[in-house]
């Protein structure tokens, strides 16, 4: 039997939608099973994908925001084994007392260092720049510079003697008057 007027219907079911007996009745067409195969035809899909990605998104924010940070700490805890706030207190405690040792190792090499200079009346102001790292590399600083030192004085010296050096008077072939005169008194008794 065909429907001849279906405006008629659908302006009953638009006028009367809040009524038991037609949401009773238009309820009974909505079934699991129609609802099921309706979301996965291609028009349910493009109807339902949009939710869910919408969910999906939102799931995953939240997801990251309570987990992402406590993954990733335990992934840098089993990379680098983080230590016991004892350890690292104890490392900060350690680093202190090398650095105090290594201060003092140093102080005792430039006391030596500076006696050392003032024993081969070397400047005092180089002893900074000859310690080293032990007592060995220091005494071969102190050695180098005493032996550098050692060649600047002699060619000093050398340079020095070669510009002012000092002649006895008559030794250029000019007499002193005196001279002259001893020698005209002696050329007299030898004639």
């Amino acid at each position: 039997m065909p429907i001849e007027n279906f405006d008629e219907i659908k302006t009953y079911f638009e006028a009367n939608k809040d009524a038991e007996d037609v949401k009773g009745y238009v309820g009974g067409f909505v079934t699991p099973d129609r609802v099921t195969s309706f979301l996965e035809s291609e028009e349910g899909k493009k109807i339902l994908q949009p939710r869910l990605d919408t969910y999906h998104s939102k799931g995953l924010e939240t997801w990251k925001t309570n987990n992402v940070s406590k993954l990733v700490d335990e992934e840098v805890k089993k990379r680098f084994p983080g230590a016991d706030p004892k350890d690292v207190e104890l490392k900060k405690l350690q680093a202190q007392l090398d650095k105090m040792q290594s201060d003092s190792a140093r102080k005792d090499l430039t006391n030596k260092t500076l006696k050392q200079f003032q024993d081969k009346k070397l400047p005092s102001e180089l002893v900074d720049f000859v310690i080293g790292q032990d007592e060995d590399a220091t005494n071969k600083n102190i050695e180098l510079v005493s032996k550098l030192l050692a060649a600047r004085d002699e060619a000093l010296k050398t340079e020095f003697a070669k510009n002012n050096s000092y002649t006895p008077p008559g030794t250029k072939g000019t007499l002193g008057a005196e001279e002259e005169k001893a020698r005209a008194e002696v050329a007299k008794y030898m004639k």
